[in-house]
């Protein structure tokens, strides 16, 4: 007893042995069908084709490999039988054996006998499925390029979801080089998770041989399953990258991984993989303007230190917490004392090199949990949520302290100290302003009692200051006023 659903074998009709001659040895896919739309001969290209063998289709209808079949996220109709002029070649849509689509240019035409009947029908199909996967992947690489409503990193995060859909590869990532290490700045991985900024040496992955190339490099295994840092319980046998070139900078590697072989990837795949790490290159170079911007207005250009316009809009924000909470904030001013002289003696760059060391010396001591600021030349600030004003005036006496230390003999940097004003955010003072302005007094207070020292607000409370100290205060805050109007 024969199986169900298999064809049943019949007499070949006239003119099938004439076809099977002539079409033979084409290159492109054949298939013969009679005049009821049963396949009476197909040639070795179409088997490849379509992943059936001609023993299976003998006999039976083309109807198994029409279906839909969805691609990159598009549903396909796909066309049922039906025939097709001499005159004309149309794009058809089918099935594989294995449920891939194929996209293939198809004609056709009638055969016919000598009397003018249809013995059959011959149709051509030439494979476009290739060619028209690629063409979509670059459409939906332009239209994640061209989103305005994404950044430079969600954009990389669509094209390497999009490479690892198109190359069937479970895992692609952006390494960045860091010393003899590479840092995970972008991962997709359907195997494991891979933490964003994991670091892993270049030595022990192919990353190495495909950042020192010019060309995609790849590597394919059919044997043991090389081990990777990334994947140390799954490993690897298939792997392509290729370097990431930002200014002419080899800055890292886009690699796509498998722990499964596969055949080796086609020219075409190739230039597309060339192609998302270009995109990419442009993208992660986006990334370092708009970072630099951000380091524009946010941090001082020179010292590191927090800028001017960040301490603005800080102060700002504790100010309102504060009162909003009925907590505690103070805030200490700094101020290099006698730092044109230093100009003068030294130099601008000697300058330069002063105030950049101060900086690193008052951070060594607020720690990395507080932000130190440059609000002026030489003019600094820290602000302390949650401390009084005898707790912030020990943290500026510890940096007075820290900064009057002699410079190491060896150094040729001057000797410096500073003077220090600490102001309590006490529950008279209506805004973030007035606040400045009272730690301001204390600051000028210290400077007018002879430099190098802390003074704070409730130090100096009830004590009738210069006139000259009043004007240069009102002076310097009616000026902090305008910049802060006209930024």
């Amino acid at each position: 007893m024969k199986p169900m659903n298999m064809p049943v074998p019949m007499e070949r009709p006239p003119g099938t042995d004439l076809v099977q001659a002539v079409f033979q040895v084409c290159h492109d896919a054949v298939v013969f069908t009679d005049s009821a739309g049963r396949v009476q001969w197909c040639n070795r290209p179409f088997e490849r084709l379509t992943g059936y063998r001609r023993a299976e289709l003998i006999g039976g209808t083309l109807d198994r490999i029409y279906a839909e079949q969805e691609d990159f996220g598009v549903t396909h109709p796909l066309s049922g039988p039906r025939m097709i002029s001499a005159d004309h070649r149309i794009i058809t849509n089918y099935l594989r054996r294995d449920g891939s689509l194929i996209e293939a240019e198809t004609s056709g035409w009638s055969f016919l006998s000598t009397e003018g009947a249809i013995l059959g029908h011959i149709r051509i199909f030439e494979d476009y499925t290739a060619t028209n996967r690629l063409v979509r992947v670059k459409d939906k690489l332009f239209d994640a390029a061209t989103d305005q409503a994404t950044s430079p990193g969600e954009k990389v995060d669509a094209m390497i979801s999009l490479a690892c859909e198109f190359l069937h590869m479970p895992v692609g990532l952006v390494g960045l080089v860091r010393d003899s290490n590479l840092l995970v700045h972008k991962a997709k991985s359907t195997l494991a998770p891979i933490p964003i900024g994991t670091l892993f040496p270049l030595e022990e992955s192919d990353c190495r041989i495909a950042l020192a190339g010019d060309v995609p490099f790849e590597t394919h295994s059919t044997e043991m399953a090389q081990k990777h840092p990334l994947l140390p319980d799954i490993g690897l046998r298939t792997y392509i990258g290729v370097p990431l070139v930002v200014g002419g900078e080899r800055i890292g590697t886009l690699s796509f991984l498998n722990p499964l072989s596969r055949a080796g990837f086609t020219s075409a795949e190739r230039q597309l993989i060339s192609d998302f790490a270009r995109f990419a290159a442009q993208q992660l170079a986006q990334e370092r303007q708009i970072a630099a911007l951000e380091r524009a207005a946010t941090q001082d250009w020179l010292t590191g230190a927090g800028s001017s316009r960040q301490f603005r809009h800080d102060i700002e924000n504790v100010f309102r917490t504060v009162r909003r909470n009925d907590a505690q904030a103070s805030l200490i001013l700094i101020d290099v004392d006698h730092f044109k002289s230093i100009n003068d003696a030294y130099g601008h760059d000697m300058g330069d090199r002063v105030l950049t060391n101060v900086a690193r010396s008052l951070e060594t001591v607020i720690g990395a949990n507080r932000r130190l600021y440059r609000v002026g030349g030489e003019e600094f600030a820290v602000i302390l949520p949650g401390s009084c004003a005898d707790s912030a005036a020990i943290m500026a006496e510890q940096m007075r302290q820290r900064l009057a230390e002699a410079p190491d003999l060896a150094s040729d940097m001057p000797s410096v100290t500073a003077s220090f004003g600490v102001a309590e955010l006490d529950p008279d003072i209506t805004s973030q302003d007035a606040w400045v302005k009272c730690a301001d007094i204390a600051l000028y207070a210290s400077k007018n009692n002879g430099r190098n020292q802390v003074t704070s607000n409730g130090s100096i409370a009830g004590v009738a200051l210069p006139d000259e100290l009043w004007r240069e205060v009102q002076k310097k805050h009616a000026k902090t006023r305008k910049q802060s109007i006209t930024i």
